[in-house]
């Protein structure tokens, strides 16, 4: 699993710069550097552009998020509002889900239930 050498945490693979500082990451820490943090799914949108701004409006409110989307937009490295059969999933760490969709629904008008 990938690492951001400035935060320590730890990310999915298929992740390659850390969401929160923007660093690329690296393959392995020292053991006593590794922050263990559980990411959850708060919720998906309807494009990889609108998860894009669900992620900017998370990080600007100081949590930290991560979007996966389907496999169309990631291997194309297209961006749309809303194609046939495109999403993306937001996730974030564990704490913050409930802080993280009172943003989203606040600010986005999306459900996410």
């Amino acid at each position: 699993m990938p690492f951001c050498p400035k935060c320590k945490y730890e990310f999915t693979e298929g992740v390659k710069t850390c969401p929160d500082c923007g660093e690329k990451l690296v393959d392995t820490l020292n053991e006593d550097e590794i922050v263990d943090v559980k990411w959850v799914p708060v919720g998906t949108l309807k494009s990889s552009m609108y998860g894009d701004m669900a992620r900017e409006l998370l990080e600007k409110n100081d949590i930290p998020a991560l979007v996966v989307t389907d496999f169309f937009h990631g291997a194309l490295a297209t961006s749309g509002t809303g194609l046939a059969g495109t999403f993306a999933k937001i996730y974030v760490p564990e704490g913050s889900v409930n802080k993280a969709r009172e943003i989203l629904k606040e600010h986005m008008d999306i459900d996410l239930s």
